[in-house]
């Protein structure tokens, strides 16, 4: 955000990549932290990104150009995710971080206000020194679909589970792979839909539709 001069001194967050933003608790005590969005700039004509809590989904109801005050009780770092962005995530973590990488997949979706998202993914045994086989991923929605690309000669063994799709309108129908499917749910407060046991092969073209 290099056009938003009020983020140059801000030393207390900081950004996971492009779309995860982390404001945590420095502050010995404290029970709230201030944070400030970027992309909700004080001057006109920047737009207005919406950020979601990481935890419940629900919108942040962010201040334009300056600090938000965000609850922080003890065990509770305060993570939120960039709209127009599409993260592949491990499901369920694991007591090692190889029965983490031996599980499931799960894909989030936080849609902007055109309804649209992009994101990326780089997948490989996560063993073998590269150069060695990998498998890129690329993720984008528009228009009441999500479409997946995947090149590359590493053979992903493990199956996408779940998918969510966050800043939705409760559909009537949802389909994957051109199926429609009945295992989905809608929660209308955060407009969030879940579409559960997928189980979808990441190494070819997947597509889910919502209408």
């Amino acid at each position: 955000f290099p056009d938003e001069p009020e983020l140059f001194t801000v030393d207390r967050q900081w950004l996971i990549g492009n779309d995860i933003l982390v404001t945590p608790v420095l502050t010995p005590g404290a029970t709230t932290v201030d944070g400030i969005f970027p992309g909700r700039g004080i001057f006109p004509g920047r737009g207005s990104v919406i950020w979601r809590d990481w935890y419940t989904h629900a919108v942040v109801n962010a201040a334009s150009g300056g600090n938000t005050t965000l609850d922080a009780p003890i065990s509770y770092i305060n993570v939120h995710i960039r709209d127009n962005s599409a993260l592949l995530l491990h499901q369920e973590p694991g007591y090692t971080i190889y029965e983490t990488r031996e599980g499931p997949y799960a894909l989030l979706v936080s849609l902007n206000a055109a309804g649209t998202a992009f994101g990326t993914a780089y997948v490989d045994d996560g063993i073998s020194f590269p150069p060695g086989p990998s498998r890129s991923l690329m993720f984008q929605a528009a228009e009441g679909a999500l479409k997946i690309e995947s090149e590359g000669g590493y053979e992903i063994q493990q199956k996408l589970e779940t998918i969510t799709v966050l800043g939705v309108q409760k559909p009537t129908q949802v389909t994957l792979q051109g199926g429609t499917i009945q295992e989905w749910t809608y929660e209308e407060t955060i407009k969030e839909l879940v579409v559960s046991n997928a189980c979808v092969d990441l190494n070819g073209r997947v597509t889910l539709t919502w209408k």
